[in-house]
């Protein structure tokens, strides 16, 4: 079972739509990508009951269709959707966990992929998580530069720092994942993701384990129905970046 997320999270469940957030964006792997293959999306759940994605999916500004989710992600579940058109579970699992044949503790769907953009701007790139309904519950407009952190050609996954749905595309409130940082991972596979790319599939930073049936006090009065905010989160120190390595010749950056 997935820890539970604090209770200040719960109380986002007084929304009419499930409060499913897009959490980390591997957009600019290191290892070879011609359409996206090495490439990834987290996703998770921040209420306290299970979510149906059937019939979910990513979009963006871009003509190309993206493929169609299934399953279900239980309260405070992780997800992490792949290309399903280059890779599979066990390549995933095999090049970002130290066991692939143990629980995770997250869900690894593969779906027919889009592309996301190496190079974002204002207009490219707009990431949509949609319902079935093609309601849109997740928008990130990420970029590079401009306050927006930047991956070079380390090959690193950028993450939400604080759990709040209003602040999914300010520039501030996201992160690059750096080596040795709580949850981090480094890459070693044999197929697609063949590079060291750095990020933290699963791992929350704001998440921390619940005792059951103990229930967490608001830090400040609450009006009945309304949505709290988490509090802000202490950064991590992060170490000094890796040198950026040279580009490699079989990447697009589209």
């Amino acid at each position: 079972m997935f820890p539970l997320l604090p209770a200040f999270l719960t109380s986002l469940a007084a929304t009419s739509s499930p409060v499913v957030l897009i959490t980390e964006i591997m957009y600019d792997p290191a290892s070879p990508e011609r359409k996206g293959e090495p490439e990834w999306v987290e996703i998770a759940n921040l209420g306290p009951t299970p979510v149906d994605l059937s019939g979910w999916r990513l979009d963006d500004e871009d003509s190309t269709d993206w493929g169609i989710l299934d399953g279900s992600l239980e309260a405070g579940g992780v997800a992490i959707l792949i290309n399903g058109d280059a890779a599979s579970r066990d390549d995933f699992l095999e090049a970002w966990t130290d066991d692939p044949d143990a629980d995770a503790g997250y869900l690894v769907i593969p779906v027919s992929w889009g592309s996301l953009a190496n190079k974002p701007s204002d207009t490219n790139e707009i990431l949509q998580l949609l319902d079935a309904e093609s309601n849109v519950i997740c928008e990130v407009n990420y970029g590079r530069g401009k306050d927006w952190p930047d991956p070079g050609r380390r090959g690193q996954s950028i993450y939400l720092e604080e759990a709040d749905p209003d602040l999914v595309s300010k520039a501030d409130n996201w992160s690059l994942t750096e080596r040795d940082m709580e949850g981090s991972r480094v890459a070693s596979g044999s197929e697609v993701y063949v590079k060291p790319d750095i990020g933290s599939p699963g791992h929350l930073p704001w998440r921390r384990p619940v005792t059951p049936g103990t229930p967490m006090k608001p830090r400040r009065p609450v009006t009945p129905g309304t949505p709290m905010k988490p509090p802000p989160l202490e950064k991590p120190s992060k170490p000094s970046p890796a040198p950026i390595p040279a580009e490699d010749e079989d990447d697009i950056p589209y």
